[in-house]
């Protein structure tokens, strides 16, 4: 199954840009030095001569380090002799074995003082409160404090979803392909080359898949509450109005912790919207909610990742929707709304809206898939044969 948009071929592409850029920035730094060396001395002498000031001014600080210690005091003779070759030297005479020497040298009298700067920082950092673990938490307590920062999680705070039967209920897992066609009596049993194998009833079949597809868009008005919610997101980030997406997502998102979603706002905010550009051609090419809301999901991702982990509160409340707007971005779809992203995908090729459920696709996606699944009695049992 196709994973979700998300963001690690974009973070891998960032990372490929950074080292063309280093490698483009070296290769420039080449090229000048054999065309026109003295722009790269000019301005690394005079960093050189920075650093040099820099270590007379620790002269008294560390000769009385040195005193203290019993060291011998540095002899700032060499040091003074490199300043006056850096102010007097030609910088288009230096080749780059003098280059190299000189920052070497320069780089031996700077090692000590960058080693006690690091020491020093190291000790800043280590004191920070920041910068340790000081606290231990059970999972329960970690997620009451993750809650501040990714409220998304509310919604399963007060759960114990290891505990509960994966199966059922409003959190249950996407329905395995035989269990949905047990379930709505899809199934029948032949005999091919002295085997029994599995057989999709295809009118069953192709009226269960068309009734996944929904209702038909009858405009923005006539949506849900949390549907209108939804839209407001996807619209309000495929403009680049990420506060108010971010907003909505909070609001709605930490309210599921009480039990009761607050949607406070949210038809006024939407009306901002009536009319929108993207609303009318979304339109012109998905006749139901369903393809709406996928292809408006599709267009807000353009401005970056938003996982439908951002709006988990709304497998609970609509399932249908939650696996529609989970699919997006896979190659294949959950079997409980493959319907629906059958006939979504046929109007994209299509670039129109067709109001005539396009089921083929998911009817024969499930044949083909049973195909693979191996008939085994009810009475039968599977055992294993200990190795020993």
């Amino acid at each position: 199954m196709g994973s979700q948009q998300g963001g690690g071929s974009g973070i891998t592409d960032q990372t490929s840009n950074f080292m063309w850029l280093i490698g483009l920035f070296f290769g420039i730094a080449v090229v000048v030095w054999f065309v026109a060396s003295k722009y790269i001395v000019i301005p690394v002498f005079w960093v050189r001569l920075l650093q040099i000031e820099f270590l007379y001014g620790l002269e008294s600080m560390w000769g009385a380090i040195a005193q203290f210690l019993h060291m011998t005091p540095p002899d700032y003779h060499d040091l003074q002799a490199l300043e006056t070759y850096l102010t007097t030297v030609d910088p288009s005479t230096v080749d780059w074995r003098k280059f190299a020497s000189i920052n070497k040298e320069v780089g031996e009298w700077t090692r000590f003082p960058v080693i006690f700067v690091l020491l020093g920082l190291s000790a800043v950092a280590w004191s920070r409160t920041g910068a340790q673990f000081r606290n231990s938490y059970s999972m329960k307590q970690l997620r009451e404090v993750g809650k501040e920062a990714w409220p998304q999680i509310a919604p399963v705070l007060s759960l114990d979803l290891i505990k509960a039967d994966i199966d059922k209920g409003p959190w249950a897992m996407a329905r395995p392909t035989l269990s949905f066609c047990r379930e709505n009596d899809l199934l029948s049993v032949k005999v091919v080359a002295y085997k029994k194998v599995w057989v999709l009833k295809q009118r069953p079949s192709y009226r269960l898949f068309a009734l996944q597809v929904g209702p038909l868009w009858m405009g923005l008005e006539a949506l849900p509450i949390h549907l209108k919610m939804l839209v407001l997101v996807f619209l309000a980030r495929a403009t680049g109005q990420r506060d108010i997406a971010r907003r909505f997502l909070s609001q709605v998102s930490a309210s599921a912790a009480s039990g009761k979603l607050d949607f406070t706002d949210v038809s006024e905010q939407l009306k901002s919207f009536y009319g929108h550009r993207i609303i009318r051609w979304a339109e012109k090419r998905h006749a139901y909610v369903t393809g709406v809301l996928a292809t408006l999901l599709e267009i807000a991702r353009s401005d970056g990742v938003l996982a439908s982990a951002e709006f988990l509160w709304l497998k609970p409340v609509d399932r249908r929707m939650w696996f529609m707007l989970n699919s997006v971005g896979r190659q294949t779809a959950v079997v409980e709304v493959s319907g629906a992203f059958s006939h979504w995908i046929a109007e994209k090729k299509l670039e129109r809206a067709i109001k005539t459920p396009i089921v083929k696709g998911a009817v024969d996606a499930l044949d083909e898939a049973l195909q693979s699944i191996l008939y085994v009695e009810e009475s039968e049992q599977w055992r294993t044969i200990s190795a020993d």
